[in-house]
């Protein structure tokens, strides 16, 4: 289908180039007329966020299954899963790029709107991650005080080890360098919260 391949080529070239890649160049890639994606889209921020809006459900609908089927392991063993796991999904380069040069948009209101399709999809991973520092937390005095720190410091790790994945990608052993970067982290929070606790 003629959308699909569209939608299909726009993904790829707007992950290699952002958004400021042209229609023209979408078409050309496509083996199709430019006034051909007219049919379907309206514009370029049309297609654009219909290609955002699909891989946004896309990735969000299989970690939410995969995430709620982590409730057999700890809540650390959790945590480190939903971490490996993110960075796994992106070790196809071209997803990170895709994310990372919205990131670099100088519109505004492309921005807002890309946030705004986000936002759902964030929170719910954002309260799962809450509850589960406070259940690896327990009954210590402090755990309100540092659950949300420690989640916005998780997300720190995760976006950095992103980085590196995409700057070093074929020249560093990301699977190892995630496990390091996973163990200091959570070997300091147990060092300085958790009695007993099993962090793999």
């Amino acid at each position: 289908m003629r959308k699909d391949l569209i939608l299909k080529v726009a993904y790829q070239k707007f992950a290699e180039k952002g958004y400021n890649i042209s229609l023209t160049e979408i078409a050309e890639a496509a083996g199709i007329k430019k006034q051909s994606i007219y049919n379907y889209f309206e514009s370029k921020e049309e297609l654009y966020f219909e290609v955002i809006n699909i891989h946004v459900d896309t990735y969000f609908n299989e970690k939410q299954v995969e995430f709620y089927e982590l409730d057999h392991l700890s809540p650390a063993e959790q945590l480190k899963t939903i971490f490996t796991s993110i960075i796994n999904y992106y070790s196809d380069t071209t997803r990170l790029r895709f994310w990372k040069w919205l990131l670099l948009n100088e519109s505004v209101d492309v921005i807002e709107r890309a946030k705004s399709s986000l936002k759902e999809h964030e929170r719910q991973l954002e309260n799962k991650l809450i509850e589960l520092v406070q259940n690896a937390l327990g009954d210590n005095p402090e755990a309100k005080t540092y659950c949300l720190p420690i989640v916005c410091s998780f997300m720190a790790m995760l976006h950095g080890t992103l980085d590196v994945t995409l700057i070093y990608h074929g020249d560093c052993d990301i699977e190892k360098f995630t496990e390091n970067v996973w163990s200091i982290f959570w070997g300091g929070i147990e060092s300085k919260f958790i009695k007993d606790c099993v962090a793999t």
